[in-house]
């Protein structure tokens, strides 16, 4: 019973630090089904402040467990990182992320390949958490007798 405590858990924990959804800016007026890299580049930004924010407001939370609060550090500590670069450097890599999700090189993300990015990502999501429930089940259970 209490493995399965820690399982859920866990995944509760996983779910509420991965990322939020990549690509996801809101298509302009006069292209509802196009977004352009710099649309996608201005997302990033709104989202990577956004989220540094909530995850402050998280950490100021009295009641976190100790594995908790080290995993909002950790997601903190990338958030922070990333707003830390130089424009130079976050546009570099905000467009490697954009050239992989724009899987026909037209220069813009429609909504199937916006829809097939997120598709990816959710699995390598799944597969991590699953990877590592069995290690966490057995860290919080104690040593093997």
């Amino acid at each position: 019973m209490r493995w399965l405590l820690l399982v859920v858990a866990a995944v509760i924990a996983a779910t509420s630090w991965l990322p939020g959804e990549a690509a996801q800016p809101a298509a302009t007026a006069g292209n509802p089904t196009k977004i352009t890299f710099e649309q996608y580049r201005d997302w990033r930004n709104d989202f990577t402040a956004r989220r540094r924010g909530e995850l402050a407001a998280q950490l100021a939370k009295s009641d976190l467990r100790a594995a908790q609060k080290a995993r909002l550090v950790q997601v903190k500590a990338y958030y922070d990182w990333l707003a830390g670069l130089s424009e130079t450097d976050r546009d570099r890599r905000y467009r490697q992320r954009f050239d992989q999700i724009d899987t026909d090189h037209d220069g813009t993300m429609d909504r199937v390949e916006r829809a097939a990015w997120r598709d990816k990502r959710r699995a390598l999501y799944r597969n991590y958490r699953v990877a590592q429930a069995p290690a966490e089940a057995a860290t919080a259970s104690g040593p093997a007798k």
